[in-house]
């Protein structure tokens, strides 16, 4: 073989190993360690919503206080979606607990941000702070898949702009009950669930989203964010 071809195969080689690597380094999963558990951050594209899912970390990230940023950014021409899942998929019944300090009760009306349990879509347990696309619709809501859902705080209401406000729900075979709390203990809402249909009985992980209803861009084209500062789960 002339040294002309040798170069050639070797400059091929090197050409085919940085496109092997640049696959692999596009493939490889995110994940983040938070409050003692780790997550992985979705991409891709896919619902709810027809979203596209960023796991940059200009999108998702956890800051010097260990505080999780979830946003809704707009990155060249395209929306971004955030979501991060635990890797561990055996939480079953006990008390879940999310305190998030950015309020969330405001948020644009295409925005959800959601923390649940979740199985697969017929076995959730759900808080979604939204206004559903409409403004004058309730700010939050609880909802046991497959049947049960309640409005929990209205459009009107005083603790809209609410920041360090922890969201619960106890699960137990017979309901879910479902509080939120201001940082001085006041309860802004309070649901019991007992509908045996909707309960869910089967183990699964715990997910937190911030997504844009039928990716439809905010009404008013900003980013926005959700920022938590604690996430704690206590088995019964």
């Amino acid at each position: 073989m002339s040294n002309m071809n040798k170069k050639y195969l070797k400059l091929v080689m090197l050409s085919t190993l940085g496109l092997l690597l640049i696959a692999n380094t596009a493939a490889a999963d995110t994940y983040l360690n938070w409050c003692g558990k780790e997550w992985w951050v979705r991409s891709g594209t896919g619902n709810p919503g027809g979203n596209y899912w960023s796991s940059s970390s200009n999108n998702v990230w956890i800051d010097e206080n260990q505080k999780l940023h979830l946003t809704i950014q707009k990155v060249g021409d395209i929306w971004y979606s955030t979501e991060v899942d635990t890797t561990s998929t055996d939480y079953s019944y006990g008390v879940y607990k999310w305190t998030v300090s950015s309020p969330i009760l405001n948020l644009d009306p295409n925005i959800v941000a959601a923390m649940f349990f979740r199985h697969n879509d017929t076995n959730e347990i759900d808080i979604e702070a939204t206004q559903w696309g409409w403004i004058y619709s309730d700010r939050l809501s609880y909802s046991v898949q497959p049947n049960a859902y309640q409005s929990a705080i209205t459009y009107d209401s005083p603790y809209q702009n609410a920041a360090d406000v922890t969201y619960s729900f106890d699960w137990e075979p017979t309901y879910v009950h479902f509080t939120a709390k201001l940082s001085n203990g006041a309860v802004i809402s309070d649901w019991n669930c007992t509908d045996q249909t909707s309960i869910p009985h089967v183990e699964g992980g715990v997910a937190m989203q911030m997504w844009l209803m039928s990716h439809l861009a905010p009404i008013n084209g900003q980013n926005a964010e959700m920022v938590l500062s604690n996430f704690s789960y206590v088995p019964s």
